[in-house]
């Protein structure tokens, strides 16, 4: 179950086989979901072929999906405040077509990502105002959703994740470069990279360190724009507040460990736009305090933002994302 303000509630089923074929063993996955807001079903079929280097995927879906797939934003954390606080970080648009996926096993690290597809994009409109907290506020409503745009995309993306050190009290680092290349109703390419470093001052405090950067070519989409915002970019600025072809952000945390989780005071900075206009004075930062609990799966940040549009936000969030 999951719960957002395009679909409402939305309940869904997942049945899988793993039949015995001339390729080896073969895993057929099929989910189905509906949302009681919109009625509008959900289903994905995969098929996977699993082997001691490799796992090949072949796909087929008619979905709703997030624009930022790497925030967990149909997730538990996600669905539970926008069910309970009428708060909603996601931004979604909905597609329909195929792929094929390539990646390491399982059981290994998953440092390298292949994704080829056919897909055909369009909006999804908010078709829900409830959430628990919000009972009585009849000027209550969530934020529309971007206006996606409307066609089919034929491309492929890579993502290239290595990551160095497994021992907590040594430093420990990682790269994440990933990249987009698009044709059919739109042509584009799009490129991001981001490093983070996690140095142990002390055996209770750690520094952490992330920058990237990214740019896009061509006439790239609404829901292939940067968005910067919200606690997986930008803390202490609401969703969407930084929209452009290019971005460049910095964020820096210093924790300490405690018998319950950790406290931490963070900083980010983040810029996005189109690259010609750079200007590193049209930046927006914040500053603010953590608290995170159960080993990192509770997770709350207060942030001030320190430019115009000066706010504060809290977050709260069970997903690790940051």
């Amino acid at each position: 179950m999951r719960y957002n303000r395009v679909e409402g509630l939305s309940m869904g089923v997942r049945g899988q086989i793993r039949p015995h074929t001339v390729l080896g063993p073969v895993s057929v996955t099929a989910t189905a979901r509906l949302g009681i807001a919109d009625l509008e079903p959900n289903v994905r079929i995969d098929l996977t072929r699993e082997a001691v280097e490799r796992r090949v995927t072949f796909g087929v879906f008619h979905e709703g999906a997030a624009i930022d797939e790497n925030a967990w934003h149909l997730g538990i954390g996600n669905s539970l405040l926008a069910a309970f606080s009428g708060r909603d970080d996601g931004d979604y648009y909905r597609r329909s077509g195929g792929s094929f996926e390539w990646t390491p096993p399982d059981f290994e690290r998953q440092d390298l990502k292949f994704r080829g597809f056919a897909e055909y994009h369009r909006s999804a409109l908010v078709e829900t105002a409830f959430a628990v907290f919000k009972l009585g506020n009849d000027a209550f409503r969530f934020r529309d959703n971007p206006v996606a745009d409307e066609g089919w995309v034929y491309g492929g993306q890579v993502a290239i994740i290595p990551w160095w050190g497994s021992d907590p009290n040594l430093v420990q680092g990682g790269l994440s470069l990933t990249a987009e290349a698009v044709t059919g109703d739109f042509e584009y390419a799009r490129a991001a990279l981001v490093a983070r470093v996690a140095v142990p001052l002390r055996a209770d405090m750690r520094l952490g360190l992330e920058a990237g950067a990214g740019k896009g070519w061509g006439g790239l989409t609404t829901q292939r724009m940067w968005h910067l915002g919200g606690p997986s970019s930008l803390r202490g600025y609401d969703l969407r507040r930084l929209t452009g072809t290019s971005f460049v952000r910095a964020r820096g945390e210093l924790a300490r460990t405690y018998s319950f989780g950790s406290l931490s005071l963070f900083s980010d900075v983040a810029w996005a736009g189109e690259s010609e206009s750079y200007h590193f004075e049209d930046a927006l930062y914040s500053v603010g305090v953590g608290l995170s609990l159960a080993d990192g799966l509770v997770r709350m940040d207060s942030a001030w933002g320190l430019r115009q549009p000066r706010a504060y936000r809290f977050d709260l969030y069970l997903d690790a994302i940051l």
